[in-house]
């Protein structure tokens, strides 16, 4: 006897990996799992055996998942827990709970990741049916972001003061070796730059959470008047600890998006301190090193 692999079914194989107490067989005639009893046996005919899992395979699991993973300090904390040899799954968990963004793509993650596994395991039996094998489909995780966080074009009026606030606290890369008075320095010259150039003709977009707690901002302001076309990035921030998990490349994108569609024609990034994490995204996006700074041409040449 056959049975279809539902996503129902899918759920509920995925929850008994977790559960390492008990075993659980699928019903071929119910499309059901069933826990295992005196009177069930494996006969690969009214029940299957689902695929094995151990404890190894899901350290495996997050061990991928941290590798992978772009976020500085949540990447630190949860490779703390993968080396410290004890108390690993319950640590790991407890660390995700520090970082709800990451936690939401761990989940997300593993789900497909499982998917992917039982979806080989049902084609392994198909095979055996005489049945052509399924592709297993997985939603994308384009959406995420705009699950977590919401992207508003910067006013003036109600963004200025929380990013002066923010960066009243920001934490600086590759300044731990330096005495703190410098990191205390770099702030103090950062914000000095936005209260210079923030203004009402600012333009760019701020991340905030669904709670409306500032998470960064990419601001660009007028130059001169004699360089109608030509805006400054005056600041493109995001706090350490939701870096690397696209919001960076998000405000990036709807900011130049905006640009365009205001006609101006180039990007200038001078005088600002651009974190290393933020680097590679510049350069991703076509921005190109002009001395000590960065410019970015909006429209072909």
């Amino acid at each position: 006897m056959t049975f279809e692999l539902t996503d129902e079914l899918v759920d509920s194989i995925i929850s008994a990996l977790d559960n390492q107490e008990k075993k659980f067989v699928v019903a071929a005639e119910e499309n059901s799992l069933v826990e295992i009893t005196d009177d069930i046996a494996v006969d690969d005919e009214a029940y299957y055996e689902i695929p094995s899992w151990t404890s190894k395979d899901g350290f495996s699991l997050m061990e991928r998942f941290v590798n992978d993973l772009h976020s500085p300090m949540a990447r630190t904390d949860l490779l703390n827990v993968l080396r410290s040899g004890r108390g690993v799954f319950r640590g790991f968990k407890d660390v995700l709970k520090s970082y709800p963004e990451v936690e939401k793509r761990w989940h997300f993650f593993k789900n497909k990741e499982l998917a992917l596994y039982i979806n080989s395991w049902y084609n392994s039996l198909r095979e055996t049916w005489g049945l052509e094998q399924i592709d297993c489909e997985v939603e994308e995780t384009e959406e995420l972001l705009h699950d977590d966080f919401m992207f508003t074009p910067f006013n003036f009026k109600s963004d200025r003061d929380d990013i002066l606030k923010c960066l009243d606290s920001a934490t600086f890369d590759n300044v731990e070796n330096w005495p703190k008075e410098v990191e205390a320095a770099l702030s103090d010259l950062v914000k000095d730059k936005n209260q210079r150039h923030l203004s009402k003709d600012s333009c760019g977009f701020v991340c905030r959470s669904l709670s409306k707690d500032f998470i960064g901002s990419a601001v660009f302001s007028p130059c001169l008047s004699n360089a109608p076309n030509t805006v400054l990035l005056t600041s493109f921030f995001v706090q350490q600890k939701f870096r690397g998990l696209g919001i960076g490349s998000e405000l990036l994108e709807q900011s130049i998006e905006e640009l365009k569609n205001r006609h101006f024609k180039w990007v200038l990034i001078a005088d600002t301190f651009i974190t290393d994490t933020l680097t590679p995204l510049l350069i991703r996006t076509g921005f190109k090193k002009l001395g000590s700074g960065y410019i970015l041409s909006l429209f072909a040449e």
